[in-house]
């Protein structure tokens, strides 16, 4: 059976806009053989059990995420397609260090680049995004990755500044009424000092991302040397995938704000020249967008998909693409509900919790990683009952308190109380009774007490020739 690998589309002439999917595709061309598998651009990790890209099926089996699909290759296969094989022991723990210190410092950078930088993002990333991505999650998806890369880059203190901000002549004070109207001759400018320039917001970002870009980029160059490869020049490794799918984001997209294919071109000449190497050996050369995601209507579509699969398994292509399957109505229902439940703030940690309970057992992981899942997931999935039951007897005191108070009512309690205010005491048997005729008594001499407070009027009547009084 074909593997089938699932990842996020083309863009900036890559085969994908992901570092994690770029991994992983660049891995395949080297560890596994053509007609062994294809690639799909679906751009929909709601495909996978997991809801994440990459993922790999394999039939009814989904392995997602670039280290769990590389241990299943290397079971799938008894080994034949490692490429981590060869190297020594220490090698390999060098390789899984470095692998580690990629993904850690790599994806950050990535992340401000792409999605942080907001002229990056609204001119670069997020029309890229739309162009491999179906209505509705054309507009749901980029704002939700934005967010995502936001919440990575958060420890960084740089979310919150501005690194796209213009020049300080575009920057006058709006403080004094009528500025705006003032003409840019006759602005009188302050003497700036480099401690002013240094103390500015923007230049002070730009410090911080050049510190953090070497402090990156260096370890990579000295490790590579002047090999092909980081540890031999014969045999790439799962290292030079993954390096290739983050240096090839940081250096290729063509932004507003190139700031870091800029630090990459200045000072790490011998990293980009390695990039550009792999990326025609591994990917042959630039990608179009055309070339994933061809369209297949119906029968005659899957036949020239399959012909396509065909091709390209026989060599004739440098990546076996295979165009997904247009979703109908039915899919469009399915994303929008889903959308709207990961939106409810409950709903979505329960939808979590059962994601990560589901990538526990499908993935390939040991037994002990397995229960440690397991852990988390339950963990979780109690304190969210927890929260559940707090805010349930919450609502719950607070409605009381409303209607023992009296604020609120129910209908049928409301035509009670008229009823009750209508009954006299008469209607209480004897006693009521005997206390009606005492309250009319008192009511009567109260009446009659008035009246001697009061002067009385005489007035005569005739009536019939006859006078009264």
């Amino acid at each position: 059976m074909v593997l089938e690998l699932h990842v996020w589309g083309p863009a900036f002439s890559l085969p994908s806009i992901d570092a994690q999917c770029l991994a992983t595709i660049a891995y395949f061309t080297q560890a596994v053989p053509k007609g062994e598998w294809v690639l799909i651009p679906s751009s929909d990790p709601g495909l996978s059990p997991t809801k994440e890209l990459p993922a790999l099926r394999n039939g009814s089996i989904w392995i997602g995420g670039f280290r769990n699909i590389l241990d299943y290759l290397r079971q799938y296969s008894s080994g034949q397609w490692d490429l981590d094989s060869d190297l020594e022991q220490h090698e390999k723990a060098d390789c899984i260090a470095f692998s580690s210190f990629v993904e850690a410092h790599g994806q950050p950078l990535v992340d401000l680049s792409l999605y942080v930088s907001t002229q990056n993002y609204v001119s670069s990333t997020r029309p890229a995004c739309s162009s491999i991505l179906q209505w509705p999650n054309q507009w749901i998806i980029p704002s939700k990755r934005r967010a995502t890369a936001k919440t990575r880059t958060q420890h960084l203190g740089l979310s919150s500044l501005d690194v796209d901000t213009a020049s300080g002549a575009s920057k006058r004070s709006n403080n004094i009424p009528g500025s705006e109207h003032i003409p840019e001759s006759l602005v009188r400018r302050s003497k700036e000092t480099v401690t002013s320039i240094l103390s500015q917001p923007h230049h002070q970002s730009h410090i911080r991302l050049d510190a953090l870009t070497r402090n990156f980029l260096e370890p990579l160059q000295d490790l590579l040397g002047k090999k092909s490869f980081f540890f031999s020049d014969e045999q790439p490794t799962s290292l030079d995938c993954l390096t290739l799918g983050y240096l090839a984001l940081a250096l290729y997209p063509d932004l507003p704000q190139p700031w870091l294919a800029d630090i990459m071109r200045e000072r790490f000449e011998r990293l980009c020249a390695y990039v550009h190497n792999l990326r025609g050996s591994f990917f042959g050369g630039p990608v179009r967008i055309e070339d994933a995601l061809s369209t297949r209507d119906g029968p005659a579509g899957a036949d020239e998909a399959e012909a396509e699969r065909n091709k390209r398994a026989k060599g004739k292509g440098p990546l076996p693409w295979l165009a997904p399957e247009r979703g109908g109505l039915t899919t469009i229902g399915s994303l929008l509900l889903s959308n709207i439940l990961d939106s409810i703030p409950l709903i979505d940690q329960l939808r979590a919790s059962n994601r990560l309970t589901l990538a526990a057992n499908e993935s390939n992981l040991t037994e002990q990683e397995k229960a440690q899942v397991q852990a988390i997931a339950t963990a979780r999935r109690r304190e969210l009952f927890s929260q559940v039951i707090t805010v349930g007897a919450g609502i719950s005191a607070f409605v009381g308190y409303l209607f023992y108070t009296g604020i609120v009512s129910l209908p049928g309690e409301e035509e009670e109380m008229v009823v009750g205010e209508k009954r006299g005491l008469a209607d209480l048997g004897e006693a009521g009774a005997m206390l009606a005729m005492a309250d009319y008594m008192d009511g009567r001499s109260q009446k009659e007490n008035t009246s001697e407070h009061h002067p009385v009027v005489e007035v005569d009547v005739e009536v019939d020739g006859e006078r009264a009084m």
